[in-house]
């Protein structure tokens, strides 16, 4: 409905989730602690910001990805791998 109607107007929403916005939103502002922090279009934010999250995992034991993947899901990739870390 929203993109349907956006056509010659400014809508201001909010909302906690950030595909959402890149969905719906033609600019993004990112608040923290009620202060704009950042303004600027999906594409913008992402190769200023990155897409996502790094995890640092110390592990002790084998099966570490396996957790990661039943915990946040099949989109998460192994950026690198040590002995004793692992950057997913």
């Amino acid at each position: 409905m929203l993109r349907r109607h956006k056509q010659g107007r400014i809508i201001l929403m909010t909302t906690h989730y950030m595909d959402e916005a890149d969905v719906l939103g033609d600019r993004i502002g990112i608040m923290h602690q009620g202060k704009l922090t950042c303004l600027g279009s999906s594409l913008f934010l992402k190769t200023k910001f990155g897409v996502g999250y790094n995890l640092c995992v110390s592990k002790r034991e084998n099966g570490l990805k396996k957790f990661v993947v039943d915990y946040f899901g099949t989109q998460v990739n192994c950026l690198s791998e040590t002995d004793k870390n692992v950057v997913y």
